[in-house]
């Protein structure tokens, strides 16, 4: 599809691998040689230390970091607590970073809901596709912040959630 070089973190399972099915020239982890960096890594911390390293290596570069965030970075969301936590920090170092430095790359992030769930939720495919169309825009523009999830009521798939446990 593209004949730009992407990095991906975790590309071999879930949303990883779906979107390095999309692109031709995928590298799994991060390379500086890349021209897109996609931070899907999930363990704790690690993505917002990961976002901060290739930050400083491409903050005046034209290239593109884009974080997979999650809809849980809001507050009274999850009940995974640490999970919720690191990718609320995750986001508030992207517009720490994108609002207030004066970098040249973009930064991206994508907040999904619930994904190839039982319960009600989006497909990896849609996530690649809005991921693509991101990227895809001119250089001059930034889409900041795209949160998506299935429009079942959250109240609902709490619900549902907790009839299933």
């Amino acid at each position: 599809m593209s004949i730009m070089k992407i990095a991906i973190t975790n590309s071999n399972r879930g949303l990883g691998k779906e979107l390095s099915t999309r692109f031709d020239n995928v590298v799994d982890g991060f390379s500086e040689e890349c021209d897109v960096f996609i931070n899907n890594r999930h363990g704790s911390f690690n993505q917002t230390e990961l976002l901060m390293e290739v930050f400083e290596k491409w903050k005046y570069t034209d290239k593109t970091i884009v974080n997979i965030v999650s809809r849980s970075k809001y507050p009274n969301i999850s009940k995974g607590y640490l999970y919720s936590a690191s990718k609320a920090a995750l986001n508030h170092l992207s517009n720490s970073l994108r609002l207030i430095s004066d970098k040249k790359c973009r930064i991206i992030d994508i907040n999904p809901g619930l994904l190839e769930s039982d319960l009600p939720s989006l497909s990896y495919k849609e996530i690649v596709d809005i991921v693509v169309w991101c990227i895809e825009q001119p250089k001059h523009i930034e889409i900041g912040e795209i949160s998506v999830w299935h429009n079942t009521p959250y109240k609902l798939i709490s619900q549902m959630k907790d009839e299933l446990k």
